[in-house]
């Protein structure tokens, strides 16, 4: 079995790391055009839906497709309803009715201000403030240029 001297094992991987990260360059610059073309076919799918489209019972707005584009039969612009509640007019409301002590509720809530003026008179000390702020690392792939 013939023997691979590091250096040449050590060129075998750069050149792997060398095709791996042009691989994910290609990829990333597909996917960042992909998405790009999406959201403007996407756009200008709305704009026919919005001219020729048809309303359901449910607030959507279909177009049935001439005919079958990889198995689907239509396209429809999907309606989707979310509710918040308003704060200001929920405030005024409460306020208006005497109901606040029924309708709302006192959360209690550590005062970071509070926190570092602690640090500061050393009543905390710095070890003890990093156990209250757990670090949370993710890690992303950046190509650098």
């Amino acid at each position: 079995m013939a023997k691979v001297s590091p250096a040449e094992n050590r060129n075998v991987e750069e050149t792997d790391l060398i095709a791996r990260t042009k691989k994910y360059s290609f990829l990333k610059s597909q996917l960042d055009y992909l998405e790009k073309e999406q959201k403007a076919l996407r756009a200008e799918l709305f704009e026919v839906l919005d001219v020729s489209g048809e309303p359901d019972d449910k607030g959507n707005i279909i177009i049935e497709l001439p005919e079958a584009v990889d198995g689907y039969n239509a396209i429809m612009k999907q309606r989707r309803v979310s509710r918040k509640i308003d704060e200001v007019k929920a405030e005024e409301l409460i306020e208006a009715k005497g109901l606040e002590e029924k309708l709302y509720k006192t959360i209690r809530v550590v005062d970071e201000d509070a926190l570092m003026a602690a640090l500061y008179e050393e009543i905390l000390t710095e070890a003890e403030i990093d156990e209250m702020y757990p670090q949370s690392i993710i890690w992303a792939l950046v190509l650098k240029k």
